[in-house]
């Protein structure tokens, strides 16, 4: 056995000074993530936080290190451990992560920290999220409590754009969760405006599904999709989206100029939002940039009046 037992003040490791030791951090898979300098009174919480600003998706909440097989507390001294030097003068530390998204419902600062370091995973971040939205045996929780929990990630999240956090990837893999919510016709209204916290809080990558939900909803409104529609129109942060909602509250139904004009608009605006999305939420956008066509074609056979019917036409170009 090359390693040794020594105090931090005989570390030989090239990076470290007199009285520090270098703590070489290994994931499971063997890679080094990071080498430490540390001093004797370090704690392992602050190592924990080094190792963060090394890896984005490793928040101090998820981290486990051991110690050969001795778990570390966050509030071990450096100086207190009997640490096995290797021949360089480093001290092997191996990293487990253990990942749980529903940090995110916790106190606020240990939320902002699972975000960030879920976010980091870009493209992966659905796989880690689904547990939030699946019982014990892995169906999918009711409506409400879906909602019940992504309110509660909005309330703990909504000074991220105050500390300048970036969470596109997160908010996107959120984002079907959201829509699934708001689409189901058996939710019932509750005081707090949930959905409208929700949807302001996921921001821009929620606008064009709101406003393609909203433009192609049937007319005149039904009550269980009313007070939805109202609530986005009174509260939300983006003003497409309110001037749709209002365009749908003020609708009696049948066919009209203004609804031929939406229609038309939605088919546009959906148009744009393609040509700036990522593959998968754009073949999304095209799905409800289909229906608006439909609706247009709808409506044109919906009506013996000329002008309408040259107005649909024109819509259609």
């Amino acid at each position: 056995d090359s390693r040794r037992s020594l105090p931090p003040s005989t570390c030989s490791h090239p990076s470290c000074r007199p009285g520090m030791t270098v703590l070489s951090i290994v994931s499971m898979s063997g890679t080094c993530v990071a080498d430490l300098p540390a001093e004797p009174g370090d704690t392992v919480l602050a190592l924990k936080r080094s190792i963060y600003e090394k890896l984005p998706s490793a928040p101090p909440c998820w981290q486990r290190l051991l110690l050969g097989s001795r778990l570390l507390e966050d509030g071990d001294l450096v100086g207190n451990l009997d640490l096995p030097l290797e021949e360089d003068g480093s001290v092997l530390v191996s990293l487990i992560l253990t990942m749980d998204p529903r940090d995110m419902l916790r106190d606020h600062t240990l939320a902002a920290e699972a975000a960030s370091g879920l976010n980091s995973l870009g493209a992966a971040v659905p796989r880690y999220l689904a547990k939030l939205f699946e019982t014990d045996e892995g169906d999918p929780v009711e409506p409400a409590t879906a909602e019940e929990t992504l309110y509660g990630v909005a309330m703990r999240l909504q000074d991220s754009h105050r500390k300048k956090l970036v969470l596109d990837d997160l908010r996107s893999a959120l984002l079907p969760y959201a829509m699934r919510v708001l689409e189901t016709s058996g939710l019932k209204e509750v005081r707090q405006a949930r959905l409208a916290v929700i949807f302001s809080w996921l921001g821009a990558v929620a606008v064009a599904r709101q406003i393609a939900w909203i433009g192609l909803l049937p007319r005149p409104l039904e009550e269980k999709w009313r007070w939805r529609v109202e609530q986005l129109r009174r509260h939300s942060d983006c003003p497409r989206v309110r001037v749709a909602a209002k365009a749908a509250l003020c609708d009696p139904g049948g066919v009209s100029r203004a609804r031929i004009t939406e229609l038309a608009a939605l088919r546009k605006s959906l148009g744009r939002y393609m040509a700036t999305s990522p593959a998968e939420e754009a073949q999304i956008l095209k799905d409800f940039r289909e229906r608006s066509v439909n609706e247009l074609r709808k409506l044109e056979t919906q009506t013996s009046d000329r002008h309408i019917q040259y107005a649909v036409s024109n819509a259609l170009k």
